[in-house]
């Protein structure tokens, strides 16, 4: 028994259908250009009498594999996982750490600025740049 699964989408400028076919021979698929943007009428006409023209393409074998494991195990490994990510990760992203750097550094700037404007009326004041 073959089943078959139609998705119709928009591609920048037309409208494509794909068509997925699964059978004893495999998986294939087949593409139409639709043009404008076909009405569901229209799709199931399209499937009735066009289906045979549809160009497929080579039949593909897959098999499914599901391996079980122990429910216990795999939390094991998940938490292992999950501690060695702690550890050789940083906590903070490469974004957050350039905006805090770059906020500080503007905050410098500020700083010697005041200090220039001080300077100029013949005061002066220490910066120690402890945030560094």
């Amino acid at each position: 028994m073959a089943t078959i699964k139609a998705t119709i989408f928009f591609d920048k400028r037309y409208w494509v259908g794909t068509f997925e076919r699964t059978d004893k021979e495999g998986y294939a698929v087949a593409r139409h250009i639709f043009g404008g943007e076909p009405s569901d009428p229209e799709v199931y006409e399209f499937v009735l009498t066009h289906y045979l023209e549809l160009k497929f393409g080579e039949p593909k074998r897959f098999t499914l594999e599901i391996k079980r494991m122990n429910p216990k195990r795999v939390q094991r490994e998940v938490r292992r996982e999950m501690e060695r990510i702690k550890e050789t990760s940083k906590p903070s992203t490469f974004a957050q750490d350039y905006t805090e750097v770059s906020s500080r550094i503007g905050f410098l700037a500020g700083l010697k600025a005041a200090a220039n404007r001080l300077k100029k009326r013949g005061m002066y004041c220490l910066i120690l740049p402890s945030f560094f």
